[in-house]
């Protein structure tokens, strides 16, 4: 395997602003003063033991980087200068046999890091990335992200760990510490979710969970747009909906065994009369196995015009949810623990509207299960024609992927271009 390893914050406690003089190669530092995450240098021992091929990938300076790989962790390092600097660590890869080898097989590379850039730079490259969180962080870095919880988790990584006990256990067993909805459609079962959110409130607890990636832009092959885009197609198959159904209960029951709480419901964001194919969630809800009893508490109104497709930011989400979502006032809700399963989760507005609707009426403990969300945008390659991004949509009728130089007629400003992906 083909490893990618991230420096600062990863293998080195340095991630703190302080260090920022040596990073840049304005000051010496002292190798011996280099602070380490703990367990790093063993880490790497174990990986190297196993026959890995490990590469440190920095956006720090050369002099700097390069010392720290040689004389600490004796592996090769590229220095980026800028991450993601995807055509500079193309350029290193391709000018190494070895790595030329060994990135062919994409399936078999993984980057491990801890900000967003670096699962930027992954899923550019195609391979599967791992979200390392191992340190606290003393400040916001509105470059890397750090500090901002939000924006790195929606940068859209494979795996999420924060011990190097965890990072080894995934290299092991990649399949099996996939998303939930990401590992069904590979044939196994699994119970992982990204948490997005947690936030105490003065009668409980507000909690957002999703099941899969949708990603926007590049990305490695276990993302799952294309069957996102599948819950929308009229002609889906009841084994397509079998296996989200099951995925989804693959979560619950273990975030239900595990949970301190008692829940009283499970219940969906149901669908407008008008959605495309007609009980479109509620199928998928009637599937979920679950010891929880099912109730219906959401109602769209009838005088519902538009959708939220059409409203494109928060506000207007919340306000279009907050105008035509009702609950259900005959079930009775006070002091209840609920949880709520929906199909996509992109700003957050649906989820946090009908938190408040909810907590309003007297519900206590509140769990918001995505099956999907909707990962950072990455711009794709160039359009040959014209020269902007291309975007890489998806074929609802089979789920294949395309590029596409939007033109206006779409809301893009391109040139319409169409370029199959193979």
């Amino acid at each position: 395997m083909l490893i990618f390893i991230d420096l600062d914050g990863t293998l080195t406690n340095t991630a703190s602003t302080i260090y920022k003089p040596f990073k840049d190669g304005v000051e010496q530092l002292d190798v011996l003063k280099v602070p380490l995450i703990d367990g790093a240098i063993q880490f790497i021992k174990d990986l190297l033991s196993q026959g890995q091929k490990l590469v440190i990938v920095s956006d720090s300076h050369t002099k700097y980087v390069d010392k720290i790989a040689k004389e600490i962790f004796n592996i090769p390092a590229i220095s980026l200068c800028d991450k993601p600097n995807v055509e500079k660590i193309l350029h290193s890869i391709n000018s190494d046999a070895e790595l030329i080898r060994l990135f062919d097989d994409k399936n078999s590379c993984m980057l491990i890091g801890d900000s967003w850039l670096d699962i930027e730079l992954g899923r550019k490259l195609g391979i599967r990335t791992i979200l390392t969180q191992f340190y606290k962080i003393d400040k916001v870095d509105v470059r890397d992200g750090l500090g901002q919880d939000w924006k790195y988790k929606k940068a859209g990584a494979t795996y999420y760990a924060n011990t190097f006990y965890k990072v080894a256990e995934i290299l092991k067993n990649p399949l099996q510490n996939l998303l939930t909805l990401e590992a069904i459609f590979h044939g196994v079962d699994t119970d992982k979710a990204v948490k997005f959110h947690y936030t105490m409130r003065s009668q409980g607890f507000w909690a957002f969970r999703c099941l899969a990636r949708q990603e926007d832009g590049e990305c490695d092959p276990f993302a799952r747009a294309d069957m996102y885009k599948q819950i929308d197609n009229i002609a889906r198959t009841p084994e397509f909906l079998a296996k989200l159904a099951r995925a989804c209960s693959n979560y619950l029951n273990t975030a239900c065994n595990s949970s301190d709480h008692h829940w009283d419901f499970l219940t969906y964001v149901s669908d407008k009369r008008t959605t495309s194919p007609p009980n479109k969630m509620k199928e998928i809800f009637d599937l979920v196995e679950c010891k929880i009893k099912k109730v219906k508490i959401f109602e769209w109104s009838d005088s519902v015009v538009g959708s939220l497709r059409n409203n494109p930011n928060y506000k207007t989400r919340r306000e279009f949810i907050g105008k035509y979502l009702k609950i259900n006032t005959s079930v009775d809700l006070k002091d209840k623990n609920i949880i709520v399963i929906d199909d996509q989760f992109t700003s957050s507005a649906t989820a946090h509207e009908i938190c408040t609707q909810l907590e309003k009426v007297g519900v206590k403990n509140i769990l918001f299960v995505a099956l999907f969300y909707l990962t950072s945008h990455i711009d794709s390659k160039g359009c040959p024609d014209c020269g902007k991004p291309l975007k890489i949509k998806i074929k609802k009728s089979d789920g294949k992927k395309f590029y596409s130089c939007v033109s206006s007629i779409y809301g893009g400003n391109g040139c319409g271009k169409i370029i199959n992906i193979s």
